[in-house]
Formats: C-alpha cells, sequence, structure tokens
C-alpha cells in the first residue's frame, strides 16, 4: 500500500513537471516576450509599449478581448525616419495574447487566417513554420512610392503572437518580417522553457 502511494505521488509530481511553467505562458511573461529595442535596429525607436487596450482592437473574429479563453495581451510598437529608399520597413509591431490553454491560441491562430482572408486588398502568402503553426498576409497600398504590410502570425504553447511590419514596397518584404518573429519566438520559446 505505502509503495502504490509512493508511486502515485511520483506520478503526480512528475506530471505537475510535464504541465507547468515550461509549457505555459503567464501574464508576467508577456512584457518579455515581445520584441524588445535590441532586437531591431539602432534606428529604431519604440513609441507605444504595454497592454493591448481597446484602441489596439482590429475588427473581424479576433475583436473580442475574451475570445476563445483569451486572458491578456502585449504590444510593442516602433518606428524610424526613412525615404522611399529606405531599406527594410519603417514600422514595427510585435503582439502577444495569452489564453487560458493552447486549445484557445490555436483557434485564435485559425481566426488570424480568417480575419487576412476578410481583409480588402490582403492576400495570405506562404511562410516558414514558425512556432506550433504560422500563417502570414501582405497588402499593398498605392501611393508615390506604394507601401507594403506584412503581418505574421503563429501559436506556441498558450499564447499566440504576431509581428507586422510596414515600408515601402521596393524595400519591405516578407523576409523582414519573418526575421523578427524568429526574433520573437525565440523570446517565447525560452519563456516557455523551450529554448
Amino acid at each position: 500500500m505505502r509503495a502504490s502511494l509512493a508511486v502515485a505521488l511520483l506520478l503526480v509530481a512528475l506530471m505537475a513537471g510535464c504541465g507547468g511553467s515550461g509549457h505555459t505562458l503567464r501574464d508576467a511573461q508577456l512584457s518579455d516576450v515581445v520584441l524588445q529595442p535590441a532586437d531591431l535596429p539602432g534606428a529604431f525607436t519604440q513609441f507605444d509599449v504595454g497592454r493591448q487596450a481597446r484602441l489596439d482592437r482590429v475588427a473581424g473574429p479576433r475583436y473580442d478581448a475574451t475570445r476563445y479563453g483569451r486572458e491578456s495581451g502585449w504590444k510593442a510598437r516602433y518606428n524610424r525616419p526613412g525615404t522611399a529608399q529606405t531599406k527594410g520597413p519603417l514600422v514595427v509591431e510585435s503582439r502577444v495574447d495569452l489564453f487560458h490553454d493552447s486549445k484557445g491560441a490555436q483557434t485564435d491562430l485559425e481566426a488570424y487566417r480568417v480575419q487576412f482572408q476578410e481583409t480588402p486588398a490582403s492576400r495570405i502568402v506562404a511562410v516558414p513554420k514558425i512556432g506550433e503553426g504560422s500563417v502570414a498576409a501582405e497588402q499593398m497600398r498605392a501611393g508615390t512610392p506604394p507601401v507594403r504590410f506584412v503581418t505574421v502570425a503563429w501559436r506556441d504553447g498558450n499564447v499566440t503572437a504576431s509581428v507586422a511590419v510596414n515600408g515601402f514596397a521596393a524595400h519591405t518584404t516578407l523576409a523582414d518580417a519573418v526575421a523578427l518573429a524568429r526574433k520573437q519566438e525565440k523570446r517565447i520559446a525560452d519563456a516557455l522553457g523551450r529554448g
């Protein structure tokens, strides 16, 4: 009897270790898993950072702040001066949304895809796998010169994250957004104990 109790307690301890903070992000970690100033070239200035607020919501299936068991969110936004000849993005937005569990995060990633499909003049583009699944979209805005907007979104554990960039179309690419998304994903993976 005593041996079976010891085995049961050991199993509970092992299960607790496997499902603990190594696989689930907590609210207190959100500010550390968005892009930080050191993740971007020195010309960028952080102009908006903190918890996502009502003004940060976008129309569509991800509008509701409590969707799919969402508990919280954080964002960091950066910009830099530039001209039509500046290579790379001029504006970068990094977001993370925390969900009660990975199922809610997976549903949110699917909602990103729907949001991209429903956004006028936006098209889904192929993107390398980031985290446990990813989706990306690109949008062009007419002008002289035209501006390209690229968003990469992914899921890892109980969070979804995204990096959105924009800059002059001739010098802003999906690769720019993917490179920054990989930096943010590294932060998330480290926080999840996978780094």
